[in-house]
Order: C-alpha cells, then sequence, then structure tokens
C-alpha cells in the first residue's frame, strides 16, 4: 500500500479515556501538534459534537460543505460554502487543512475520496455526513483512502461496491472511523477478495460503531504492524469469499497490543474474530455466533492474548479456540456454549491445543453442550467440566449450565433472572472491563449470592450484566 514516509512525533489522544502516550508517524501536518487529557465523559461529548457539526471552539472551525444534487455545485478554487457546495468530496478533501470539517449532503458520490493531509489533536480534519443524509459512495476502488496522516475522523458513510477494501487507512495514526457502513467490497474471486475496513500499519486509532457485512474477505482487518488500535462497538456479518472458507468478521493478522471489544460479529464464513500471528492483544465483551468457523479463534503464535467476558455461541468449530503455539493466553468469564456440534473440524466449547498449554490458563467461564460431544479440550477432549477439572487442574471455578439466555433463537444473549452466570465471574483477571457490552456498569443482583471474587464479586460472566428489576 505504499511506502512509508520518514518518521516524525505525534502525540496521541485516544477517546474513551485512553492513555496519552507518544507515536511514531508518517504524517504531514500543517502545524505544531498539541494535547491534553480528557475524562471519559468529556471524550465522548467533544467527538459527539464534532460529528454533529460542532466542536469546543465551533466559531473557529471551518466547515466545507458537499452537495451534488444540487445545480449550484462547482469543484473550482472558490467553491465549499453552504449556497455553493463542492459538487465532490474529494474536491473538499484536496482543500482540507487541520481543523476543516467536511460536511455531505444526501446523494450518490461515484468517487474515491483520497486524503493525504493531516490534523491535530486539538484539530483534527473531519469528514461527516450532514445530520441525517444518507450519503454513498460507491464503485470505485475504495470509498476512502487515509495514508500517511493522522488525526482524521470518517462519520457517517455508506461505502459499498468498491472494487478494492471499502476504507483503507495505511501507515497512518489517530485516525477515527464511526458509524459508517461498508459493505460488498472486492471480488468473490482469488486475488480480488477484500476487507470492508483495512487498518495497514495503522496505530492509536479507533473503528466504532461500523456496520460491516457481505465483504468479500474479513469485515475489518487490522494488519502489518497495527498496534494500539481499538476496534469497538462494531457489527460485522455475511462477509464471505465464497471460493474459500477464509473471511471472518474481524481479523488480526501480525498486529498487537490492540484492544477488541463491544463487537457483534455473526454468520460469517470464517471465525467471528481471528488472530492470527497477532501477540498481546486483549479481546472482551464481544458477541460471535454462528460463524462458519471458531467463534473466536486465537492462532499462530498469538501469545499473550487476552480472551475476557465474551459470549459465544453456536460456531461450527470450537467457540473459543487457542492453537498453534499461542502461548500465555488468558481465558476468563466467557460463556461458550453449543459450539462444535457435529463439527467437521475441530469441536468443544473451549479449545486449547498441546502446542498452546504452556503460560495458558482457562478459569470462571461457562460452558454447556446438550448433545454429545467434547465439551473442554486441553491436548485432548473432555465431555464434561467435572473430568477436565481432575485431569488439568484448568476451569476449578467453571460453571456447566445453561446460561438461559433470553432469546437465543432470536440473536438476544441478555441473562435471564437466575442465570448461572449472574455475579459469578472475576473481576481480580487484569483487563476484566468493568462495564459490560452495552456500557452497562457492573450491577449486583441482591436474588443472587455474590459467588465471584475480586473488587467487585458480583460481576457477570458472558458479554452482557443482568440488570435486576425493582422490587423482584
Amino acid at each position: 500500500m505504499g511506502e512509508a514516509r520518514p518518521p516524525k512525533l505525534c502525540y496521541f489522544l485516544r477517546a474513551f479515556q485512553l492513555p496519552l502516550v507518544i507515536l511514531r508517524s508518517g504524517c504531514r501536518h500543517s502545524r505544531a501538534v498539541t494535547a491534553r487529557r480528557f475524562g471519559a465523559g468529556a471524550a465522548f461529548a467533544v467527538c459527539a459534537l464534532l460529528f454533529v457539526g460542532g466542536a469546543v471552539g465551533a466559531a473557529s472551525r471551518l466547515t466545507l460543505y458537499v452537495n451534488g444534487s444540487t445545480p449550484w455545485c462547482s469543484d473550482n478554487a472558490r467553491s465549499g460554502s453552504m449556497t455553493r457546495p463542492f459538487c465532490t468530496i474529494g474536491a473538499a478533501a484536496a482543500r482540507v487543512s487541520a481543523g476543516v470539517m467536511v460536511k455531505v449532503a444526501a446523494g450518490i458520490y461515484r468517487e474515491r475520496v483520497v486524503v493525504r493531509v493531516s490534523g491535530t489533536a486539538t484539530s483534527p480534519i473531519v469528514f461527516t455526513a450532514a445530520p441525517g443524509a444518507v450519503v454513498v459512495i460507491t464503485g470505485q476502488k475504495n470509498g476512502f483512502s487515509i495514508w500517511g496522516c493522522s488525526w482524521v475522523r470518517v462519520n457517517g458513510f455508506t461505502v459499498t461496491y468498491t472494487r478494492e477494501y471499502g476504507i483503507s487507512v495505511s501507515n497512518a495514526s489517530h485516525v477515527t472511523l464511526s458509524n459508517n457502513r461498508v459493505r460488498y467490497a472486492g471480488q468473490p474471486f482469488s486475488g480480488q477478495a477484500k476487507y470492508g475496513i483495512r487498518l495497514g500499519n495503522v496505530t492509536g486509532s479507533l473503528v466504532v460503531g461500523n456496520t460491516v457485512d457481505h465483504n468479500t474477505n474479513a469485515g475489518i482487518a487490522l494488519v502489518a504492524g497495527s498496534a494500539r488500535n481499538e476496534v469497538k462497538g462494531n457489527r460485522s456479518f455475511g462477509n464471505a469469499k465464497l471460493f474459500e472458507r477464509a473471511a471472518a468478521g474481524i481479523r488480526l493478522y501480525a498486529s498487537h497490543a490492540n484492544t477488541v471489544d463491544r463487537n457483534i460479529s455473526h454468520d460469517n464464513e470464517d471465525s467471528g474474530i481471528e488472530l492470527d500471528k497477532s501477540h498481546d492483544n486483549v479481546v472482551s465483551n464481544n458477541v460471535s455466533y454462528q460463524n462458519g468457523d471458531h467463534g473466536i479463534d486465537a492462532t499462530g503464535g498469538s501469545s499473550g492474548t487476552r480472551i475476557l467476558a465474551n459470549t459465544v455461541y453456536g460456531n461450527v468449530t470450537a467457540g473459543i479456540n487457542v492453537e498453534g503455539g499461542s502461548t500465555g493466553v488468558k481465558v476468563a468469564n466467557n460463556i461458550s456454549v453449543e459450539n462444535g456440534i457435529d463439527s467437521p473440524r475441530t469441536d468443544s466449547n473451549i479449545r486449547v491445543d498441546a502446542a498452546s498449554v504452556s503460560g495458558t490458563s482457562i478459569d470462571y467461564d461457562l460452558v454447556y453442550l446438550s448433545g454429545g460431544g467434547y465439551s473442554l479440550l486441553w491436548k485432548i477432549g473432555y465431555r464434561s467440566l467435572a473430568a477436565f477439572q481432575a485431569a488439568t487442574g484448568q476451569e476449578l471455578h467453571g460453571i456447566e449450565a445453561d446460561p438461559k439466555w433470553r432469546n437465543r433463537a432470536a440473536g438476544n444473549f441478555h441473562l435471564a433472572a437466575r442465570s448461572p452466570a449472574i455475579d459469578s465471574a472475576s473481576s481480580r483477571v487484569r483487563s476484566q472491563p468493568a462495564a459490560d457490552i452495552i456500557g452497562a456498569r457492573r450491577t449486583d443482583d441482591p436474588a443472587t449470592p455474590n459467588t465471584g471474587i475480586g473488587p467487585r464479586e458480583y460481576d457477570d460472566r458472558g458479554a452482557f450484566e443482568f440488570q435486576p428489576t425493582r422490587g423482584r
């Protein structure tokens, strides 16, 4: 995707109360970068204002308008006002600088938007659909191509039927992709299958709230050394190569120290979430169900992975799979149920192969298998939790029981009252999330005895925290 440019120092302010660190980036800046710390509430508020057209200090922000549907539009140098907007998003992108917002009116834009200019921590460059507008970018190589820059935000677009990646970000940092829908990227043929969203050699960035479906490779992919990014609150489904089983919902390849959390990944051709040759990542608070391979797969030496508080159901092969020398993995507080039934390949709800047991531990999970087959595998398979505990010394606080979801057939994995998963997890585990997949704080159910451990003895297992009804 092009050669890296000479590095410069950038400062990283991550939304959602992530820490301030110094990174290296191949960015072209319009002025020096500054940064300050924000609390989580302030960060959320600033992001929301930016996305709808306002911001702190909005009086000084320049907004460029794009409306290809009006006869008054023009792509000349004097365009960009509300009364004389640009006809194309690309024309506005060619004129942006730090602090500029590009606001796009509804319509179909048959173009590739190329971004090569950086914003700053306090003055990012923002591309956003106008409030309530359906903005479709289609028919070209990519919808957005962001290369070699930083502090860029892309919000609220539909990107569809691109020849290559729907949104491509390369050699960049501090990029936010939010609330976009990306679908039908690439073609289902060898050499032409493409990810919906691809981050290659990208650091300190956020992929949040996107819907990514029916692409010809993984819905979202972090590759080529991408690190310290967060993939959060996305929905990925129906992604498939068709000519071979290989398209995951979310894929990390040779990408390290990232966080994959609060996503829903289902009905993908391969695994719901796949980590290959990717170490020290956190996978937490996700729901992964009815995928063509694993629910969550750590393979190819993905050592140090932490798989915590996920809900995994009905996948074709092993629900949570740790294999291929992926040592030092922590699996805890998950619900993994009815996976690998009549599997053509691997089975069991949680599987750790012989090459991955060193330094790996599993505990405080809930597993359940209504039919025959292996429920757990540690080098070899075990049909019951009791047999597994006796032979391996693992999963000593595990539970083997129906989790009592509200409506699994409809994809509703909230816990019902008196679920055995309630108030039974370990909050002592490093990286255990303090809130669930929808942001609900951990809550003590007064009707359930606390059997968990740690500073909170009432965390629930799985991705959803039970919220007791008053008066129950």
